[in-house]
């Protein structure tokens, strides 16, 4: 099982590093096999929107974007991406960035129009193995913030190899109660609203067995949509 560090630290957060949590994980039984960090080390990357996007005058698969990253002007930026389109919320590697692969951002020319950073794909972040075009993020995302602060991407993702008699930390709750219980830590679950248990008119269950089966719950689920993409922050 894996989960993110950051994610348990929101429910117990004892004053222990990385290391010392994996340790104690391992010797409480809930054996560690990797610890990743999220994303690898990048700098210099923000969220940014394209303003406006017209096409490269010597070259027919560029594309010359106009891109606002926050700093009150609008940076030129040459981009070979067939998805960029104005209006879109983009990751945005500034002039002076370093993204992974020692790659480092400088002011360029591209057949002869000056570009000043790049456009990422999730590829070029690290984040993925191939990308079809540049990294669309939804159109809430808060342009000039730093794109790794805006991911949480500072964290670390712990595997867990759980054996078959640890099945209370099949989830994160449970991860949570133990670490809690190892430091002497209270434990805070997310506050969460509970939806009615009414399903009436969707089905009516009957104990047929009630010494075999004394209680049976079920939930009816709506409005689910397989086909939608997951989000970012997931």
């Amino acid at each position: 099982m894996k989960f993110s560090e950051a994610w348990l630290r929101e429910w117990v957060n004892p004053a222990i590093t990385t290391e010392q949590l994996v340790e104690q994980l391992s010797m409480a039984g809930l054996e560690v096999d990797a610890v990743e960090r999220a994303a690898p080390p990048f700098d210099g990357v923000v969220v940014g929107e394209v303003l406006t996007r017209e096409q490269h005058p010597d070259a027919d698969k560029l594309s010359v974007c106009s891109v606002d990253v926050g700093s009150g002007e609008s940076a030129q930026i040459v981009c070979g991406a067939k998805n960029v389109a104005a209006g879109m919320k983009v990751p945005v590697a500034k002039v002076g960035a370093s993204l992974p692969g020692d790659f480092k951002i400088k002011r360029a020319k591209l057949r002869g129009v000056e570009s000043l950073g790049m456009i990422c794909s999730a590829a070029e972040l690290g984040l993925a193995e191939t990308s079809e075009g540049i990294l669309a993020l939804p159109q809430d995302a808060p342009v000039g913030v730093g794109f790794r602060e805006y991911l949480a991407l500072d964290d670390m993702c712990i595997d867990v190899d759980l054996t078959p008699d640890r099945a209370d930390c099949l989830g994160l709750a449970g991860i949570a109660r133990e670490v809690g219980v190892l430091n002497r830590e209270p434990v805070t679950a997310p506050r969460i609203e509970a939806v009615g248990a009414e399903i009436e008119d969707q089905c009516a269950v009957t104990l047929e067995a009630p010494d075999a089966c004394p209680r049976y719950l079920c939930r009816v689920l709506r409005g689910i949509d397989p086909t939608v993409r997951t989000p970012d922050w997931m």
